[in-house]
């Protein structure tokens, strides 16, 4: 529920939805939290790695504490993996972002 809220809305309202609606917006700053943290990791990195041209980001299973019922080991139940390889592939425009099948790191290749 967004405050100020007008007499139509309450009439209208719906807690199913609006508890989604919490809920959707807690992942979205979850991911943008894991987003900042992986860039933080790259910009530390960067003066090693610079040569290679490529990042590894060995936090991907941070993804999975997001998705219910997705325990170690089990990166096929992160369904939120696809979402935040979008949100990589925007912040690092032009980059090849690589998963591996195991989904256990991600890389980012400028090369």
């Amino acid at each position: 529920m967004k405050f100020p809220i007008t007499r139509e809305s309450l009439q209208a309202f719906d807690y199913t939805k609006d508890q989604q609606e919490i809920k959707e917006e807690e992942i979205e700053k979850s991911l943008e939290l894991i987003l900042q943290h992986l860039c933080k990791q790259f910009q530390q990195s960067i003066p090693s790695i610079s040569k290679e041209k490529k990042f590894v980001w060995r936090n991907i299973h941070q993804i999975k504490q997001l998705s219910p019922g997705c325990s170690i080991g089990d990166m096929e139940k992160a369904v939120y993996l696809p979402r935040f390889i979008d949100k990589v592939k925007e912040t690092f425009v032009g980059c090849d972002i690589i998963v591996d099948p195991l989904k256990t790191y991600l890389i980012i290749d400028w090369s």
